[in-house]
This record gives C-alpha cells, structure tokens and sequence, in this order.
C-alpha cells in the first residue's frame, strides 16, 4: 500500500518532496479528503493518504436511511455521480460510480460509508479528522444524530485520539459538553476573527483557511494555549511561510510530511 501512494507522489509533486525534506519544523499533516490519489472522500483517497499521512480528514453527511457516508457536497455530481445525498439511501448512493480528474489523471470510486472509513484508519493505524457537514440531526439546530457518529467512532477506539471539525457552534459544544475527551477544531475561513471571542470562551483549537491566518494571529492563538490547523495548503511555499510561523497542523491533498517514505 505505501509502494502504490508513494509512486503516485512521485508522478505530481517531487518539489513538495524536496520542500519536506529540507524544512526543520514538523507541523502534523492531514490528508484532505484522504489524498489527491483517489476519487476525494472515498477508499482510494483514504488507502494512499494513510500510507503518507497521520491524520485522514472527512466529510460526513447523513443518507435518508440514517446511514453516515462520506461526501463533501450535498449532491454526488462533482465526482461524477447524480443524487442530494440525504435524500438517497445507501443503496441508491452505493450504485453510482465516480469518476475525478486530479492532478491530469482520472480515478474511479464509489462512496464510502463513515464506518468503513473509520475502519480503514484502524487497520492502517492512522487517525480520523471528522468534518460535520450540515446535513439532518447535525447542524445549526438540531444535533440529535450526533450521538450515532459519537457512537461509531467509539466502536473503532478513536474517542481519544480523533478530531472533530466544523463551522457550526452548537454542534461543537454539543460535543465539548458529552464527549470532553474528543478534540474539536472551530473551522473557520478568512473572517474567522469574528468568532474570536466565541473561540476563547471555548478554549477551542481552531481550523483556519491559510489566506486569513498571519503571524500575529498564530502567536496569539498559542498564547492562549490554542493549536492552529490550516487548509488547504498544496503550494510548497506556502507551507513552509505556514511553518515558519510555527502552524501545528496542515491540511494538504497533496505535499508530503517530512516523515513519508522517499
């Protein structure tokens, strides 16, 4: 498994390689939607970023049976397919076939369930970042399917270890208040200081869009104890700009950490 994401690396990104090897901090890296090598979100993603990456980032939503899955949008039509996810049972989700361009080449995939995802983590002894995606019984206003994910992540063992991210307060402190073992990240974009005091108050780590994020900000941030998660950063100078700043993780599809296999 790392022989096959490690020459799918080599074919896009030998600068990042070289970015990784002469950098003398070491932020935690997150793959992005699993990797670069694989239709995002599904298996093929996840199976080559965990042969690079600590941490595999998803995006859960919720079917119309009530099954978790994997999907960043609300419809599958940007990686090829044609359904509203929440309004499609896991069957109806599973007959589809994906196809993606990335990086000049095409993958195949089908969609992934959010436990066979966790499983995938498990097995290849890498780490869930869990993105709520608003969807139904978690969102803004009711967060009452929170507990089904809480659930799942538990039968695999990652209460401890795994992060949970989203813009939607409630659904964080719902979180912080029943599971205050599980790590979240407020996910934030370039106006994410409108939120600052909301952070504070939560002493909540933060996940931030790298075109809002200076210095400053990141100095502030650790003062207050706080860790700093930055997407999505493909752009070899840009991370390391990132990681002189002194970011305790990023979120990439693509660049490769200091300790991935050359």
């Amino acid at each position: 498994m790392k022989k096959l994401a490690i020459a799918a690396i080599a074919l896009g990104v030998a600068s990042a390689s070289l970015f990784a090897q002469n950098n003398s901090k070491s932020p935690i890296y997150v793959g992005h939607r699993g990797s670069a090598w694989g239709v995002e979100n599904t298996k093929a993603a996840f199976l080559n970023g965990a042969a690079v990456y600590p941490y595999l980032e998803c995006d859960i939503r919720l079917t119309a049976d009530s099954v978790f899955v994997i999907s960043h949008d609300e419809t599958t039509n940007r990686v090829g397919g044609n359904l509203k996810v929440h309004e499609s049972t896991l069957d109806q989700l599973q007959s589809e076939n994906y196809l993606q361009k990335r990086n000049g080449q095409y993958y195949a995939g089908k969609i992934t369930t959010f436990d066979e995802y966790l499983a995938l983590c498990k097995e290849a002894g890498v780490l869930p970042l869990v993105e709520f995606k608003y969807t139904p019984g978690v969102n803004y206003d009711d967060c009452s399917m929170i507990p089904q994910v809480m659930k799942s992540i538990d039968k695999y063992g990652f209460l401890d270890s795994c992060i949970i991210i989203t813009s939607m307060k409630p659904c964080l402190e719902f979180v912080m208040a029943n599971y205050p073992q599980v790590t979240c990240q407020f996910l934030g974009g370039d106006k994410w200081k409108n939120s600052l005091d909301w952070i504070l108050k939560h002493h909540i780590d933060v996940d931030l869009a790298h075109t809002g994020v200076t210095a400053e900000d990141v100095k502030m941030l650790h003062n207050k104890g706080l860790k700093v998660n930055v997407w999505t950063i493909d752009n070899p100078q840009r991370a390391q700009e990132l990681i002189d700043m002194g970011v305790d993780f990023i979120t990439t599809n693509k660049l490769l950490p200091p300790t991935a296999e050359k």
